[in-house]
């Protein structure tokens, strides 16, 4: 089975450059979810034991659920302005990726912590996976 770790970050990298590009409402998600990436990073510094991790699994399941939320909105929007150029001004945010990889590694240490995280992303990674197969369908 595919990490979630390895299964979320290229989404987040694929959101950062969807929303990179075309107008200023683009623009607006891909500010959104380097936010959201911003507090789910300091979210997941501040803890440092199991059960710091326990207590926070409910915040960090709505960021994740929040990240998705911002992402399908982004794609439902480039979906409906096909009129909009894509791939002009790429850019990816290797910094927020790097940080976000490193915390999640760090947590994935802790006793039972790949499990609670997994579990925390779980339901927003479920949703990410149904848009994305009625996407293919459409």
């Amino acid at each position: 089975m595919i990490s979630y770790l390895k299964k979320i970050l290229p989404l987040i990298a694929l959101f950062l450059i969807a929303s990179s590009c075309g107008s200023r409402s683009l623009d607006d998600f891909e500010e959104e979810g380097e936010g959201v990436t911003r507090s789910l990073i300091q979210e997941l510094k501040a803890i440092h034991t199991r059960d710091q991790l326990l207590v926070a699994s409910s915040r960090l399941q709505r960021q994740f659920d929040r990240l998705v939320t911002i992402i399908i909105a982004a794609e439902e929007f480039s979906l409906s302005h096909p009129e909009l150029e894509k791939g002009g001004g790429m850019r990816h945010n290797h910094e927020l990726s790097d940080q976000l990889r490193v915390e999640l590694n760090r947590l994935y240490r802790l006793e039972g912590g790949r499990q609670m995280i997994e579990k925390c992303e779980e339901k927003a990674l479920h949703r990410l996976d149904a848009f994305q197969k009625r996407s293919i369908k459409n």
